[in-house]
């Protein structure tokens, strides 16, 4: 049982940083039409993509490395009668041809994986002057080594970048013009439902899922100030 796995038998929608709030200011800055084709990446229950669909109704390809994100993705667009349909993919091992995509959707997903070799799958099935939008963990100066260990033991993350370590990992993958745009807190009378967690539990709930939410509740508190996120804006 891990961090992801809590994830996907809690069935959370909106766990990144800044939930559909934030996803859908992203979408509204870019032209997006019913010929755009858009890959997301860790789809999760579905909530993004759904959203993009019945917003732009582009051409929308949601995919996850979890089984059980991927049918609780599925049975969501079944019950809004949505013609998307969610599979499972290793990003890191993308099965997509060569230049499918127009954008490529990153909700808190990169940091789970080995950059070196993911973001280059990313890059291979973007067209070429595709957009990659990602939101993503970055570590705050203040950060320990002793920290950062525990931190990614506890939520698996292969690394942790910093700002200009996030920058390094989009060039060498061969991307161009990476824009940063560094984010903050939302204040409370800023948020709508679109900023909250929604849930689709599973029927079999192990104890210790509990155990894993309330360690993430209290690691969230106490490192609160070393973990902040960026949105990255990157062109093929």
């Amino acid at each position: 049982m891990n961090y992801m796995d809590m994830l996907a038998l809690l069935g959370v929608g909106g766990a990144h940083p800044g939930g559909l709030y934030l996803t859908k200011q992203l979408f509204e800055k870019e032209k997006i039409t019913s010929e755009t084709s858009i890959l997301d990446i860790g789809c999760g229950t579905g909530q993004t993509s759904a959203y993009l669909y019945c917003r732009y109704g582009c051409a929308i390809t949601p995919c996850d490395i979890n089984e059980t994100m991927v049918q609780k993705a599925n049975k969501r667009f079944k019950q809004l009668h949505l013609p998307c349909k969610a599979t499972i993919e290793d990003i890191e091992d993308l099965s997509f041809d060569n230049e499918a995509f127009d954008i490529i959707l990153l909700e808190s997903v990169a940091a789970f994986t080995n950059l070196s070799v993911s973001l280059k799958e990313c890059k291979r099935v973007l067209k070429k002057g595709g957009i990659i939008l990602a939101i993503e963990t970055v570590k705050e100066p203040q950060m320990t080594e002793q920290d950062e260990r525990l931190i990614s033991e506890f939520y698996r993350f292969q690394s942790i970048p910093d700002e200009m370590e996030w920058i390094d990992h989009w060039e060498k993958a061969g991307f161009s013009n990476v824009i940063i745009r560094r984010e903050h807190k939302i204040e409370q009378d800023e948020r709508d439902i679109d900023f909250g967690t929604e849930f689709d539990l599973s029927n079999e709930i192990p104890s210790g899922v509990y155990d894993l939410l309330d360690e993430h509740g209290k690691l969230t508190e106490k490192y609160q100030g070393l973990l902040g996120f960026c949105v990255f804006r990157c062109i093929s």
